[in-house]
């Protein structure tokens, strides 16, 4: 979809961004001169620069930014959910929202890219995956590249796969639930480039994976899931009590109580 998201809106986003790491990096005078910092090449080699130098509190602004309000409003602004409803011929009543997410993928990232994927292998609200999508938006344009995303058209009519859960390397590195290659050559990957403004909207069954940054600067998106509440398939599922533990262990240093907080789990994504 072309130019549907209001610039303000990303723009909002993008501002939270450069507020959590001003925040963790305490290093705002660097930028005192621009009126929109978050623009900036500046910003990006910063940005760049601090998740090398400081990767648990880079891993904190990410946490952070799952909860921000800028993200929310973005996410259920009237031209998002009117695809939504379009798509499906459905009501907006029909729909449940989770999980939306703001990635700040560096360039040359091993970490935390995903290889060829279906999203319904760690989002389990609607069984089949049939009754639910993912809606992909660029807050800076996604090109080839920065890793713009690449998708199979067509495949979700394979159905869910019986995909097994890759052991991660440690803690900074992002689970892996991968396609094997046998079904992933059956279909012609596409990649789709776009620009600020545009949404990318697919079913939680297709085929698809992020391109490799081979920029100097970050690749900013979001990811937001929308399910069918009202189809027979769909169950209310959230993952609970997880916060960024390096957070909690700061706060404690500064004499916070954190005794109402409890242990830190999250259960798998289910396969």
């Amino acid at each position: 979809m072309k130019n549907i998201i209001p610039i303000s809106r990303i723009n909002a986003v993008l501002e939270s961004v450069f507020k959590q790491y001003c925040k963790y990096s305490d290093n705002e005078e660097d930028f005192e001169s621009f009126d929109k910092p978050w623009n900036t090449k500046l910003f990006h080699q910063k940005l760049i620069s601090f998740r090398k130098s400081n990767p648990k509190l880079f891993g904190a602004i990410y946490d952070t930014l799952k909860t921000n309000l800028a993200l929310m409003n973005l996410v259920s602004d009237d031209n998002v959910t009117n695809c939504v409803s379009k798509l499906f011929g459905m009501k907006l009543s029909d729909f449940s929202v989770s999980d939306q997410m703001v990635r700040l993928d560096v360039p040359e990232d091993v970490r935390n890219i995903h290889g060829w994927h279906q999203e319904r292998s760690f989002f389990p609200q609607n069984r089949s995956g049939l009754n639910g999508l993912v809606c992909w938006l660029p807050l800076n344009k996604a090109t080839k590249e920065n890793g713009a995303i690449h998708i199979c058209v067509g495949s979700h009519k394979e159905g869910l796969l019986s995909t097994k859960r890759e052991g991660k390397r440690d803690g900074s590195y992002t689970t892996q639930i991968s396609v094997p290659e046998d079904y992933v050559k059956k279909y012609e990957d596409i990649m789709v480039e776009t620009n600020v403004g545009d949404a990318v909207f697919f079913n939680m069954l297709l085929f698809h994976r992020s391109g490799k940054n081979i920029s100097n600067e970050l690749r900013f998106t979001i990811q937001s899931r929308y399910h069918m509440s009202t189809a027979d398939d769909f169950i209310p599922y959230e993952f609970v009590n997880y916060y960024n533990p390096f957070v909690k262990q700061k706060l404690l240093k500064n004499n916070f109580d954190c005794s109402d907080i409890p242990d830190n789990k999250r259960q798998p994504p289910v396969v």
